[in-house]
Protein backbone atom coordinates (compact mmCIF):
# COMPACT_ATOMS: atom_id res chain seq x y z
CA UNK A 1 0.00 0.00 0.00
CA UNK A 2 3.03 2.43 0.74
CA UNK A 3 4.56 2.08 -3.07
CA UNK A 4 1.04 2.63 -4.12
CA UNK A 5 0.27 5.19 -2.44
CA UNK A 6 3.86 6.86 -3.41
CA UNK A 7 2.82 6.21 -7.18
CA UNK A 8 -0.41 7.91 -7.22
CA UNK A 9 0.99 10.73 -5.30
CA UNK A 10 3.67 11.25 -7.96
CA UNK A 11 1.15 11.22 -10.73
CA UNK A 12 -0.82 14.01 -9.27
CA UNK A 13 2.36 15.88 -8.78
CA UNK A 14 2.86 14.85 -12.59
CA UNK A 15 -0.52 16.39 -13.46
CA UNK A 16 -0.28 19.44 -11.37
CA UNK A 17 3.05 20.37 -13.10
CA UNK A 18 1.20 20.22 -16.69
CA UNK A 19 -1.84 22.02 -14.95
CA UNK A 20 1.08 24.93 -14.19
CA UNK A 21 1.00 25.47 -17.70
CA UNK A 22 -2.63 26.58 -17.83
CA UNK A 23 -3.81 27.94 -14.41
CA UNK A 24 -3.72 31.06 -15.96
CA UNK A 25 -6.61 30.37 -18.45
CA UNK A 26 -8.71 28.38 -16.02
CA UNK A 27 -11.80 29.55 -14.34
CA UNK A 28 -12.32 28.44 -10.42
CA UNK A 29 -15.31 25.94 -11.71
CA UNK A 30 -12.84 24.58 -14.45
CA UNK A 31 -10.32 24.03 -11.68
CA UNK A 32 -12.82 22.70 -8.94
CA UNK A 33 -13.85 20.21 -11.52
CA UNK A 34 -10.55 19.31 -12.77
CA UNK A 35 -9.09 18.52 -9.75
CA UNK A 36 -12.34 16.54 -8.40
CA UNK A 37 -11.64 13.98 -11.24
CA UNK A 38 -7.97 13.82 -10.52
CA UNK A 39 -8.89 13.32 -7.18
CA UNK A 40 -11.28 10.33 -8.05
CA UNK A 41 -8.85 8.63 -10.47
CA UNK A 42 -6.19 8.89 -7.40
CA UNK A 43 -8.76 6.89 -5.56
CA UNK A 44 -9.62 4.38 -7.73
CA UNK A 45 -6.02 4.10 -9.10
CA UNK A 46 -4.51 3.56 -5.33
CA UNK A 47 -7.13 0.45 -5.11
CA UNK A 48 -5.86 -0.90 -8.54
CA UNK A 49 -2.01 -0.56 -8.10
CA UNK A 50 -2.04 -2.25 -4.78
CA UNK A 51 -4.36 -4.58 -6.07
CA UNK A 52 -1.75 -5.64 -9.04
CA UNK A 53 1.38 -5.23 -6.67
CA UNK A 54 -0.20 -8.26 -4.42
CA UNK A 55 -0.99 -9.77 -7.10
CA UNK A 56 2.30 -9.77 -9.30
CA UNK A 57 4.57 -8.74 -6.54
CA UNK A 58 6.62 -5.32 -6.42
CA UNK A 59 9.10 -5.79 -9.10
CA UNK A 60 10.80 -3.76 -12.24
CA UNK A 61 8.72 -5.36 -14.47
CA UNK A 62 5.69 -4.20 -12.26
CA UNK A 63 6.89 -1.01 -10.70
CA UNK A 64 7.42 0.58 -14.53
CA UNK A 65 4.49 -0.67 -16.01
CA UNK A 66 2.42 1.15 -13.41
CA UNK A 67 4.33 4.22 -14.04
CA UNK A 68 4.51 4.33 -17.84
CA UNK A 69 0.68 3.05 -18.03
CA UNK A 70 -0.92 5.70 -15.13
CA UNK A 71 -0.28 8.65 -17.14
CA UNK A 72 -2.66 7.83 -19.55
CA UNK A 73 -5.90 8.63 -17.16
CA UNK A 74 -4.49 11.72 -16.24
CA UNK A 75 -3.69 12.71 -19.90
CA UNK A 76 -7.36 11.93 -20.72
CA UNK A 77 -8.84 14.34 -17.53
CA UNK A 78 -5.95 17.40 -18.50
CA UNK A 79 -7.68 17.30 -21.66
CA UNK A 80 -10.64 19.55 -20.80
CA UNK A 81 -8.00 22.16 -19.85
CA UNK A 82 -7.11 22.96 -23.51
CA UNK A 83 -6.51 22.03 -26.92
CA UNK A 84 -5.09 18.52 -27.45
CA UNK A 85 -1.37 20.01 -29.20
CA UNK A 86 -1.12 21.71 -26.46
CA UNK A 87 -1.74 18.81 -24.13
CA UNK A 88 0.46 16.80 -26.27
CA UNK A 89 3.39 19.44 -26.22
CA UNK A 90 3.36 19.72 -22.20
CA UNK A 91 2.81 15.51 -21.89
CA UNK A 92 6.03 15.87 -23.65
CA UNK A 93 7.65 18.05 -21.42
CA UNK A 94 6.59 17.03 -18.25
CA UNK A 95 7.93 13.09 -19.30
CA UNK A 96 11.31 14.82 -19.61
CA UNK A 97 11.19 16.14 -16.59
CA UNK A 98 9.84 13.01 -14.18
CA UNK A 99 13.00 11.05 -16.22
CA UNK A 100 15.38 13.43 -15.25
CA UNK A 101 14.09 13.24 -12.40
CA UNK A 102 13.64 9.43 -11.95
CA UNK A 103 17.00 9.42 -12.99
CA UNK A 104 18.76 12.13 -10.57
CA UNK A 105 17.17 10.15 -7.88
CA UNK A 106 18.25 6.47 -9.23
CA UNK A 107 21.82 8.00 -9.18
CA UNK A 108 22.07 9.16 -5.81
CA UNK A 109 20.47 6.53 -3.76
CA UNK A 110 23.09 3.54 -5.53
CA UNK A 111 25.80 5.89 -4.71
CA UNK A 112 24.88 6.66 -1.36
CA UNK A 113 22.86 3.04 -0.56
CA UNK A 114 23.05 -0.42 -0.27
CA UNK A 115 19.63 -2.15 -0.65
CA UNK A 116 18.87 -6.10 0.05
CA UNK A 117 16.08 -6.20 -1.99
CA UNK A 118 14.39 -4.87 -5.21
CA UNK A 119 11.22 -3.42 -2.81
CA UNK A 120 13.88 -1.43 -0.87
CA UNK A 121 15.20 0.33 -3.99
CA UNK A 122 11.97 0.78 -5.37
CA UNK A 123 10.56 2.31 -2.19
CA UNK A 124 13.66 4.59 -2.13
CA UNK A 125 13.33 5.69 -5.46
CA UNK A 126 10.04 6.65 -5.13
CA UNK A 127 10.53 8.34 -2.29
CA UNK A 128 13.20 10.16 -3.06
CA UNK A 129 11.66 11.34 -6.28
CA UNK A 130 8.78 13.12 -4.17
CA UNK A 131 11.51 14.88 -2.01
CA UNK A 132 13.08 16.26 -5.04
CA UNK A 133 10.14 17.55 -6.23
CA UNK A 134 9.68 19.27 -3.02
CA UNK A 135 13.06 21.09 -2.78
CA UNK A 136 12.88 21.95 -6.82
CA UNK A 137 9.05 23.05 -6.56
CA UNK A 138 9.96 26.61 -7.21
CA UNK A 139 11.76 27.08 -10.33
CA UNK A 140 9.47 24.16 -11.72
CA UNK A 141 6.68 26.44 -10.95
CA UNK A 142 8.58 29.50 -12.84
CA UNK A 143 9.02 27.47 -15.84
CA UNK A 144 6.10 25.65 -16.33
CA UNK A 145 4.11 28.61 -15.86
CA UNK A 146 5.87 30.38 -18.77
CA UNK A 147 6.23 27.12 -20.76
CA UNK A 148 3.89 27.00 -24.24
CA UNK A 149 5.12 28.38 -27.09
CA UNK A 150 2.69 30.99 -28.55
CA UNK A 151 -0.67 30.22 -30.58
CA UNK A 152 0.54 31.23 -33.75
CA UNK A 153 3.66 28.78 -33.48
CA UNK A 154 1.38 25.63 -32.82
CA UNK A 155 -1.51 26.80 -35.36
CA UNK A 156 1.19 26.91 -37.91
CA UNK A 157 0.70 23.19 -39.75
CA UNK A 158 2.49 20.82 -39.97
CA UNK A 159 5.46 23.09 -38.39
CA UNK A 160 2.84 22.92 -34.95
CA UNK A 161 2.77 19.78 -34.78
CA UNK A 162 6.24 18.79 -35.40
CA UNK A 163 7.07 21.22 -32.27
CA UNK A 164 3.87 19.67 -30.34
CA UNK A 165 5.44 15.95 -30.68
CA UNK A 166 8.98 16.59 -30.41
CA UNK A 167 8.96 16.61 -26.55
CA UNK A 168 7.65 12.95 -26.82
CA UNK A 169 10.23 12.01 -29.63
CA UNK A 170 12.96 13.32 -27.07
CA UNK A 171 12.13 11.08 -24.51
CA UNK A 172 10.49 8.16 -26.02
CA UNK A 173 13.69 6.57 -26.94
CA UNK A 174 14.93 6.58 -23.04
CA UNK A 175 11.49 5.21 -22.23
CA UNK A 176 11.10 2.30 -24.69
CA UNK A 177 14.71 1.14 -23.34
CA UNK A 178 13.55 1.47 -20.22
CA UNK A 179 10.31 -0.51 -20.59
CA UNK A 180 12.64 -3.91 -19.27
CA UNK A 181 12.69 -6.01 -16.47
CA UNK A 182 15.79 -4.74 -15.55
CA UNK A 183 15.59 -2.35 -12.32
CA UNK A 184 18.96 -0.82 -12.27
CA UNK A 185 20.87 0.45 -16.11
CA UNK A 186 24.12 1.19 -16.35
CA UNK A 187 25.98 4.27 -15.03
CA UNK A 188 26.26 5.91 -18.51
CA UNK A 189 22.66 5.33 -19.53
CA UNK A 190 21.29 6.68 -16.60
CA UNK A 191 23.62 10.01 -17.90
CA UNK A 192 22.43 10.20 -20.53
CA UNK A 193 19.45 10.23 -19.40
CA UNK A 194 19.82 13.50 -17.97
CA UNK A 195 22.05 14.95 -20.38
CA UNK A 196 20.24 14.84 -23.78
CA UNK A 197 16.71 15.54 -21.92
CA UNK A 198 18.21 18.97 -20.22
CA UNK A 199 20.14 19.91 -23.50
CA UNK A 200 16.73 20.04 -25.51
CA UNK A 201 15.18 22.12 -22.74
CA UNK A 202 17.64 24.54 -22.74
CA UNK A 203 17.78 24.25 -26.73
CA UNK A 204 14.46 24.44 -26.45
CA UNK A 205 14.03 27.94 -24.15
CA UNK A 206 16.69 29.48 -26.75
CA UNK A 207 14.10 28.80 -29.36
CA UNK A 208 11.66 30.08 -27.62
CA UNK A 209 12.56 33.09 -26.90
CA UNK A 210 13.94 33.96 -30.59
CA UNK A 211 10.65 32.75 -31.73
CA UNK A 212 8.26 34.98 -29.40
CA UNK A 213 10.92 38.07 -30.75
CA UNK A 214 10.24 36.86 -34.55
CA UNK A 215 6.40 37.43 -34.32
CA UNK A 216 7.00 40.35 -32.24
CA UNK A 217 8.71 41.75 -34.52
CA UNK A 218 5.97 40.28 -36.97
CA UNK A 219 3.12 41.88 -35.12
CA UNK A 220 4.51 45.10 -34.83
CA UNK A 221 5.36 45.18 -38.98
CA UNK A 222 1.91 44.03 -39.19
CA UNK A 223 0.66 46.76 -37.17
CA UNK A 224 2.65 49.32 -39.10
CA UNK A 225 1.60 48.40 -42.28
CA UNK A 226 -2.13 48.94 -41.00
CA UNK A 227 -1.21 52.37 -39.50
CA UNK A 228 0.00 53.00 -42.66
CA UNK A 229 -3.18 52.17 -44.62
CA UNK A 230 -5.64 54.03 -41.90
CA UNK A 231 -2.88 57.14 -43.14
CA UNK A 232 -3.53 56.37 -46.53
CA UNK A 233 -7.13 56.33 -46.21
CA UNK A 234 -7.26 59.57 -43.69
CA UNK A 235 -5.37 61.55 -46.22
CA UNK A 236 -7.98 60.02 -49.42
CA UNK A 237 -11.26 61.36 -47.12
CA UNK A 238 -9.08 64.40 -46.11
CA UNK A 239 -8.55 64.99 -50.03
CA UNK A 240 -12.27 64.48 -50.58
CA UNK A 241 -13.60 66.31 -48.16
CA UNK A 242 -11.29 69.80 -49.60
CA UNK A 243 -12.16 68.82 -52.86
CA UNK A 244 -16.09 68.66 -51.70
CA UNK A 245 -15.36 72.27 -49.78
CA UNK A 246 -14.19 73.63 -53.04
CA UNK A 247 -17.07 72.47 -54.88
CA UNK A 248 -19.57 73.97 -52.46
CA UNK A 249 -17.60 76.84 -52.29
CA UNK A 250 -17.83 77.33 -56.25
CA UNK A 251 -21.93 76.13 -55.53
CA UNK A 252 -22.13 79.51 -53.57
CA UNK A 253 -19.95 81.96 -55.31
CA UNK A 254 -23.00 80.67 -58.51
CA UNK A 255 -25.87 80.93 -56.46
CA UNK A 256 -25.25 84.67 -55.04
CA UNK A 257 -24.08 85.32 -58.90
CA UNK A 258 -27.46 84.15 -59.77
CA UNK A 259 -29.94 85.44 -57.13
CA UNK A 260 -28.26 88.92 -57.64
CA UNK A 261 -29.27 88.44 -61.58
CA UNK A 262 -32.78 87.37 -60.76
CA UNK A 263 -33.13 90.54 -58.12
CA UNK A 264 -31.68 92.96 -60.55
CA UNK A 265 -34.40 91.31 -63.17
CA UNK A 266 -37.43 91.51 -60.42
CA UNK A 267 -36.47 95.01 -59.72
CA UNK A 268 -36.33 96.10 -63.11
CA UNK A 269 -40.08 94.42 -63.29
CA UNK A 270 -38.20 91.47 -66.19
CA UNK A 271 -40.07 89.08 -64.67
CA UNK A 272 -40.76 86.97 -67.51
CA UNK A 273 -37.30 87.13 -68.20
CA UNK A 274 -36.43 86.23 -64.27
CA UNK A 275 -38.48 82.99 -64.71
CA UNK A 276 -36.66 82.11 -68.20
CA UNK A 277 -33.28 82.52 -66.03
CA UNK A 278 -34.42 80.10 -63.31
CA UNK A 279 -35.63 77.65 -65.81
CA UNK A 280 -32.38 77.61 -67.64
CA UNK A 281 -30.43 77.59 -64.13
CA UNK A 282 -32.75 74.40 -63.01
CA UNK A 283 -32.14 72.41 -66.41
CA UNK A 284 -28.46 72.95 -66.11
CA UNK A 285 -28.36 71.59 -62.36
CA UNK A 286 -30.28 68.13 -63.89
CA UNK A 287 -28.14 67.68 -66.43
CA UNK A 288 -24.82 67.90 -63.98
CA UNK A 289 -26.66 65.15 -61.81
CA UNK A 290 -27.19 62.64 -64.84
Amino acid sequence: MTLSFLIVVAQLIDAYIRWLAFTKRLSDEQNRNLWSAFAMWAFVSLILYNFLFELAGVNAATYKFVLMAGWLPCFLISLRMSSFIEQIFILGMGAILSLVQHTIVAIIILTKFKFQTDLELILTEATGYLLLFVIFLPLIRKYFMKLLPSVEILELRPIGMYIALFPLVIVSGHLIRLADSVLVHSFEERLSRIYLPLTFLFLYRYILNATKKYYQKLRAEQNKRRLEEQLTSLKSYNDLIVANQTRISVMRHDLRHNYNIISMMLAEGKINAALEHITAQKNKLERENE
